[in-house]
């Protein structure tokens, strides 16, 4: 009985020692093709976001009463027509360009381009009107006009484009058939070569309509001819 028992028990032993190492192996296989399955879709997930999405900065705010950006999505869907650099705020969206050709440069061979001031610089706000008593006019008019504008993608833009001094008569030939208001032409440096103007204007209307036309009006420039990944010109939009 003794021996039977004996028997009994060494032969659960050898069945426990064969069951456990394949549970043990299946268990690490499944671990294993979950690991290897996270990682692919991990790393698919990665590529996608380089590909699809922009880079993305911070912001720092040491005003209290400033307000973080509220709407970047949008400022960087317009940033995105022109090749530039969305750079939003709260209830305001900046677009700059910079210029990547010609290299602009000063009296002692400094590259200008890296400078956002030498590109184009395209600013919207949502056109809210002063309701204060000096400004308020036909108070009915004014509600109106303000209930509208909260609801809509108008936008009061106004900005510079940075031109050599034969590009200025196209930009200008755009922005009249698009209705734009000039406010200046002048000069902002002395010494730098080529010599550059800067067109200041302002307009409103609707967002995506203003950065197609502004897009318009800068491919009257040479602005885009080196942007690439053998860009020459160094700049702060380029590699």
């Amino acid at each position: 009985m003794k021996n039977l028992n004996k028997y009994f028990i060494v032969g659960i032993l050898s069945i426990s020692m064969m069951i456990i190492p394949s549970i043990s192996n299946s268990s690490i296989h499944d671990a294993l093709a979950q690991s290897q399955s996270a990682t692919t879709q991990n790393k698919t997930g990665a590529d996608s976001i380089k590909v699809t999405k922009p880079q993305m900065g911070q912001q720092f705010i040491f005003n209290d009463k400033s307000k973080p950006a509220n709407d970047p999505q949008k400022c960087a869907a317009l940033a995105e027509v022109v090749k530039g650099k969305a750079l939003p705020d709260y209830n305001l969206c900046d677009v700059v360009v910079y210029r990547q050709a010609p290299a602009i440069m000063r009296h002692d061979g400094l590259v200008l381009n890296n400078f956002s001031g030498i590109g184009h610089y395209i600013e919207m706000v949502s056109p809210a009107l002063n309701t204060t008593t000096m400004y308020q006019g036909n108070s009915s008019d004014t509600n109106s006009n303000a209930g509208n504008n909260t609801t809509n993608n108008t936008k009061a833009a106004f900005g510079e484009f940075a031109l050599l001094d034969s590009e200025v008569v196209p930009v200008r030939d755009v922005m009249n058939k698009y209705n734009w208001t000039e406010t200046a032409l002048h000069h902002h440096m002395l010494g730098e070569t080529p010599k550059i103007l800067f067109l200041h204007w302002s307009v409103t209307g609707d967002a995506n309509e203003l950065i197609k036309q502004a897009k318009e009006m800068i491919e009257q420039t040479s602005t885009y001819q080196d942007l690439g990944p053998n860009s020459k010109t160094p700049s702060s939009a380029g590699p």
